[in-house]
């Protein structure tokens, strides 16, 4: 069965994955043949050392820091593997795949293991794991899922942003692929439909809530600090970021769908 590369992105200024990264790395290394990361400008130095040290192969040059640079950056990552030689790729979040590993070893392993099967592996969530999630996330990203699923003619889950890509897949993608933000979500499995290239489906428990792994507690405005999942939940502005994503993923699904049905 043809060998799989890791690719991901990763923002980290504050040190959270030095341990997590120094952990997995043996697991990493039975399960993928090579690892490729596109990480921050703002990523501290003892993340990227750890980084060197644990296997991966840092795709220059860093990118910027803002949401509004995922798709971009994970584009470049997919360019990466791809002249590495990659025949297929499994594409996460670095904060998703680092709780994976701690959490769901084996079932990482298994899901490796159908990348190859597919052209396109969309891998979402359970109905368990996708209940991990804090309200403001699930509300929203289930409205994104329900846009594309009505495409796509299956209930599917788009947003949990780990994806299996063969090499034929990647280079449709990177040929017409224009979006920002967090539209790759919906824009590249949207390309790859249009073009007739093939698309599986599986979920994983894995892809639970990911984000206790940085962090537990946030600082409100006043100084108090509460619960993570609390604050994401009761703040409007956290309910306000989530819901111009999940409408920035539903509308690129519709538009890229009508654009190329078009052309």
């Amino acid at each position: 069965m043809p060998s799989v590369a890791l690719v991901t992105t990763l923002h980290d200024s504050s040190g959270w994955c030095i341990g997590p990264l120094r952990e997995h790395a043996s697991l990493l290394d039975e399960l993928y043949e090579r690892r490729l990361v596109v990480a921050t400008r703002s990523t501290g130095l003892g993340v990227i050392k750890a980084l060197r040290e644990t296997g991966w192969t840092l795709v220059s040059p860093r990118s910027n820091v803002g949401v509004e640079y995922i798709t971009d950056s994970r584009r470049r990552v997919l360019k990466a593997g791809l002249d590495s030689g990659s025949v297929f790729m499994h594409l996460v979040d670095m904060d998703r795949l680092l709780h994976w590993a701690k959490h769901y070893p084996e079932e990482l392993g298994k899901i490796t293991k159908l990348i190859p099967l597919h052209e396109f592996l969309i891998i979402g969530r359970t109905g368990r794991a996708f209940l991990t999630h804090p309200r403001n996330q699930m509300e929203t990203e289930a409205l994104a899922n329900k846009v594309f699923s009505l495409i796509y003619g299956l209930a599917v889950d788009i947003t949990a942003a780990s994806r299996g890509v063969s090499r034929g897949a990647a280079e449709t993608i990177l040929k017409s692929s224009k979006g920002s933000y967090f539209d790759s979500d919906s824009e590249w499995p949207t390309l790859l439909l249009t073009a007739g290239i093939e698309i599986g489906y599986v979920e994983a428990e894995g892809l639970e809530w990911e984000t206790r792994l940085k962090r537990n507690e946030m600082t409100l405005p006043d100084g108090r600090r509460v619960d993570v999942k609390e604050y994401y939940e009761s703040n409007p502005e956290s309910w306000v970021y989530r819901t111009m994503l999940a409408h920035r993923i539903a509308s690129v699904a519709l538009n890229t769908f009508r654009g190329v049905k078009k052309t």
